[in-house]
């Protein structure tokens, strides 16, 4: 496409159409007093004088920068001719900076505005007025950046910026990123829906995630959620769960509240089970039957300490066999005289209340009775007595049970 060739020289001349030699064009930045540089030629390198003076022809080299100017043309005796404001500059002897509203307006089936690049530049580019660094580009190769100078990819938006879903200018899904998160953002409780060949696989909400497709979970498991088969999850938040041979539940997790864990048979043995880490209120008293105790199950060494529970099981909490001299063979901690047929027990450990049952029995000795005389969560009085009512001193046995 050829071009009408620009002015090569700015030539200036007086009322009477003659050169204007010697004149003088002073050069300002736009609105303004303030002189802004001209230059001798196209590189910007070497500014003119200001004010420029016109050699014997009224000619002169008169480049400019990319700002907007103000001319003032003066004669040799510095006497104005005129003064034009707001003078745009070109940026290259073919492409002038064009100001105010442009409006490109066509009616023909070609293109109604059209840009060649040649070279190795941007095809377009948007910018503030300060030659702003993060533009909006078309780069030679017809990569489209947005708030970047290098577009790495067709579309290339800065990471600060963010594409936003809107209907009727209402925000409906934005997509983001920053240095740490990649965000995609669904407004008004909506959901975030993925298709594949027209169908659904996969809806997420604020409350779950649903899937139409199978999820598959890596071959090498590396935390909870994973599975070495693919076939199921090893932990469970709420419900019931069934733990198979093999399994183990680490003192790392933790069963919450209403799940309820299966065992088979065989499956929990005494190796299995910490020192006192079963007790009577962690076991429920219909899943403990007699068909399900095996033989030699429940030993002496077992039950002992578990004297509590509900009827009809209870246990002794002490037992003593007392000589008359007050000397014991007992589970309780000591015995003391009183008086002639009294002796205080004294209990190892307390007793939960003083409302437990005692019995005393004399041995040895007949016509001789025993009576608990007084009760208290540490000790109990016996007293021994013959059949007259006076008290003796006499061996007796002590069973006491709460």
């Amino acid at each position: 496409m050829a071009v009408v060739t620009p002015t090569a020289k700015t030539q200036f001349i007086d009322a009477a159409g003659a050169p204007l030699a010697g004149g003088k064009l002073y050069t300002y930045a736009a609105g303004t007093t303030t002189p802004q540089a001209s230059y001798t030629d196209s590189t910007g390198a070497t500014a003119n004088s200001n004010p420029v003076i016109l050699d014997s022809r009224g000619e002169a080299n008169v480049w400019l920068g990319e700002a907007t100017y103000k001319f003032t043309l003066s004669d040799s005796n510095d006497v104005e001719i005129w003064t034009v404001d707001n003078i745009s500059a070109p940026t290259t002897a073919l492409s002038p900076i064009l100001s105010g509203n442009v409006v490109v307006s066509s009616d023909t089936v070609g293109a109604a505005f059209s840009i060649t690049q040649e070279g190795g530049g941007y095809i377009f580019r948007a910018q503030d007025s300060t030659g702003d660094t993060n533009p909006v580009v078309i780069t030679s190769a017809r990569y489209v950046g947005i708030g970047t100078l290098a577009p790495a990819e067709a579309l290339d938006i800065d990471n600060s910026g963010k594409i936003q879903f809107s209907a009727s200018g209402t925000a409906r899904t934005i997509i983001s990123a920053d240095a740490t998160n990649s965000t995609i953002d669904v407004k008004d409780d909506r959901n975030f829906v993925v298709k594949t060949n027209g169908g659904t696989i996969l809806t997420a909400n604020d409350a779950d995630i649903t899937t139409t497709v199978p999820v598959v979970l890596p071959g090498s498991p590396t935390t909870n959620l994973q599975a070495a088969t693919k076939a199921y999850a090893d932990t469970k938040a709420s419900g019931s769960a069934t733990i198979t041979a093999g399994t183990s539940i680490t003192t790392s997790g933790t069963l919450s509240s209403g799940v309820t864990v299966s065992v088979t048979s065989g499956g929990i043995t005494a190796t299995q089970l910490a020192s006192d880490s079963v007790t009577t209120n962690k076991i429920l008293v219909s899943n403990v039957t007699t068909s399900r105790l095996a033989d030699a199950a429940v030993t002496a060494a077992k039950l002992s300490g578990a004297q509590s529970g509900s009827a009809p099981v209870y246990g002794a909490r002490a037992w003593a066999s007392i000589t008359s001299g007050a000397g014991i063979s007992a589970s309780v901690s000591s015995v003391s005289k009183g008086g002639t047929g009294l002796y205080q027990v004294n209990f190892t450990t307390n007793m939960p209340s003083s409302s437990y049952a005692a019995v005393a029995t004399p041995t040895g000795t007949k016509n001789v009775f025993c009576d608990i005389l007084s009760r208290s969560s540490s000790s109990c009085t016996v007293e021994v007595f013959s059949d007259s009512g006076s008290n003796v001193d006499n061996s007796f046995c002590l069973i006491v049970m709460e």
